[in-house]
């Protein structure tokens, strides 16, 4: 079963519709190991004695704003049995893994210009992407952790209960890796709720991890997007989610997050830290010319509108 075709529009290719129903049921071992590893490593053993100089900078343009982190666990279903070790009773210990999810969080909930004559989309899209409750953009999951440093995020459908997204290890030790900053953070929970976004509208993306096997054209890695070029305001703010089966008006995963990245690169408020616009800018550059097979994607600081 497949959408439907306008060879014109496709770039190369079209996601393929399938049933969600066949793919979970195909995927229910690989879910009940992915719950069992996660009751496993309920203990962190990541690094949580520093932090990088983008987390510390944007930190220090709220502190420890209380209100925030107690609204920001529900909007975002974090648990105790899954952050309790990470700065859970913490929260205001910049260093531990929870004040820096939140610290992303802050940055996705205000610190965007939604600068309307050039954004790509709007605040409103990308809380919503990110923030875990059910609406147009996906069903409900719920964020956590992980101590892997095999992958920055991962997205993991369920057949009962609530999908997940985990982020690892290398998106909050600065030892680890340079992805170990606020924006990068945040720009993973896009890109890992694209793709429950791709699975509550039935898209296969590819059998890499939920994307194309490379490397292929222009990806260099084994785990491929498409950019799907569109101009500003093709989506109005709010409509991100939207989309009409064609190349048109259609994101990848990696695509969404180099939009977002590039947000907070070019179009941040002027309080976001130097340091957090440069670190997303960074990211955004080694995905675009990394990811994707009609690459490279979207640059920060290229013309806007087209």
């Amino acid at each position: 079963m497949t959408c439907n075709r306008t060879t014109g529009n496709r770039i190369g290719m079209l996601v393929a519709r399938h049933v969600r129903a066949r793919v979970r049921q195909a995927m229910v071992a690989a879910i009940t190991a992915t719950i069992g590893a996660s009751t496993a490593t309920a203990y962190a053993v990541c690094n949580q004695t520093t932090a990088s100089q983008a987390d510390n900078d944007l930190w220090n343009t709220h502190g420890c704003w209380q209100d925030f982190f107690l609204w920001q666990y529900r909007a975002y279903n974090m648990h105790q049995d899954d952050w309790s070790d990470r700065g859970w009773f913490d929260a205001c210990n910049s260093n531990k893994e929870y004040p820096k999810h939140w610290n992303a969080s802050y940055l996705v909930t205000y610190g965007l210009t939604d600068n309307i004559a050039q954004a790509f989309h709007g605040t409103i899209d990308y809380r919503a992407t990110g923030e875990a409750g059910d609406n147009n953009y996906h069903d409900t999951f719920r964020h956590q952790a992980s101590d892997s440093t095999s992958f920055f995020g991962q997205f993991s459908p369920s057949v009962f209960g609530d999908n997940d997204i985990q982020t690892s290890c290398l998106l909050y030790d600065p030892n680890l890796a340079s992805n170990a900053n606020p924006g990068s953070r945040g720009g993973d929970f896009m890109h890992e709720a694209w793709h429950a976004w791709l699975d509550k509208n039935d898209y296969d993306n590819g059998s890499a991890g939920g994307h194309r096997p490379g490397p292929t054209g222009a990806c260099t890695i084994n785990g491929c997007d498409y950019f799907y070029f569109h101009g500003i305001g093709a989506f109005n703010f709010g409509e991100l989610w939207q989309t009409d089966g064609t190349a048109k008006r259609f994101h990848s995963p990696n695509q969404i997050q180099v939009e977002y990245l590039c947000e907070v690169s070019d179009l941040s408020q002027n309080w976001v830290p130097a340091t957090v616009r440069m670190s997303a800018a960074s990211d955004a550059s080694t995905r675009a010319a990394t990811r994707f097979i009609n690459g490279p994607g979207y640059l920060c600081g290229s013309p806007r509108p087209w």
